[in-house]
This record gives structure tokens, sequence and C-alpha cells, in this order.
């Protein structure tokens, strides 16, 4: 009897289509975003940001419960400790919840990084923006996302249930 061999067969990995995307600007050069949902009610704003490859935000800080989901890239965070900065890196398909407190930049590394983030807030305040000494530039609101949403992705505004 003459035993039979295998093979695995491989998948090809999955990859989130990005190419029909309605991305509009964000908050710094080579940053770009699409609102997904917003629910005033439970205070959350789900969306998708785009990071050029080597491109980061501004420093700020999370007032919310973070979902984070790594679509695409390596995400760099790049934590504000009282020893100095210190850098994670999340590859694609790492999944992490938290961030209430957090302060930090983020952003890609050699590859275009994208993200899906739901945030979840007790109150208006979803993340405050910080100025390079981290005092306070602006606090951004669940009400704010909603009115981006409904202006920037009105057909997909006018499909909510």
């Amino acid at each position: 009897m003459s035993q039979a061999k295998t093979s695995a067969v491989s998948k090809p990995a999955f990859q989130y289509d990005t190419s029909n995307i309605d991305w509009r600007d964000f908050l710094t050069a080579g940053t770009y975003y699409k609102v997904l949902n917003v629910d005033l009610e439970a205070g959350q704003a789900d969306m998708i940001v785009k990071f050029d490859p080597k491109s980061q935000c501004m420093y700020h800080r999370h007032t919310a419960t973070v979902t984070t989901l790594v679509l695409e890239g390596e995400h760099h965070v790049y934590d504000v400790t009282d020893a100095g900065p210190v850098l994670k890196i999340k590859p694609a398909g790492s999944y992490s919840v938290g961030g209430e407190g957090e302060v930090h930049i983020e952003g890609a590394g050699d590859e275009t990084l994208i993200l899906f983030f739901s945030m979840r807030t007790k109150g208006e305040v979803i993340y405050e923006l910080l100025n390079d000494d981290l005092s306070l530039a602006k606090s951004i609101t669940v009400a704010e996302f909603y009115r981006d949403w409904k202006e920037h992705w009105p057909a997909d505004f006018n499909k909510k249930a």
C-alpha cells in the first residue's frame, strides 16, 4: 500500500481593498481618513485611516476607548513616557483595545499603513490634539465626526440604518 503525499494549500493573505475608498485629507501631510459610522447616542465613531510611508500624525491623547485593527503595513506608535518616547510596532493583523489616557504620535513605517479605528467615549470628547509641548491644542468630539461624515460622505451617511 502506498502512502499518499499531502501538501498544504496556501491561501492568499487577506487584503482589504482600499482602491475605491473616498479618502479625505486628515490632520497632517500624508494622512487620510474616511468616517465609516457615527452613533451620537452611543458616543462611538468608526473610521479608517491611511498613512503614506513614513508619515505621522501629531501628538494626541486618547480620552475614549479605542479599538484598532491594522489592515495593512506596520503601525508605529511612539508612546510618551517619563523616560522618553517608546516605540511599539504593530504588524498587519494586530488588534488592540484600550488607549484611554495614552499620549502618543503614530504613523507608518516604510510602507503604507491602513488602520481601522473604533472609538467609544462616555462623554463628548474622543481625543485631544496636542501641541509639541503636550499642551492642549483642540478637543475632537463625536459630534465633529458626525458632521464630517454627513458633509464629506453624504451617500454613506444617508445609508445609515
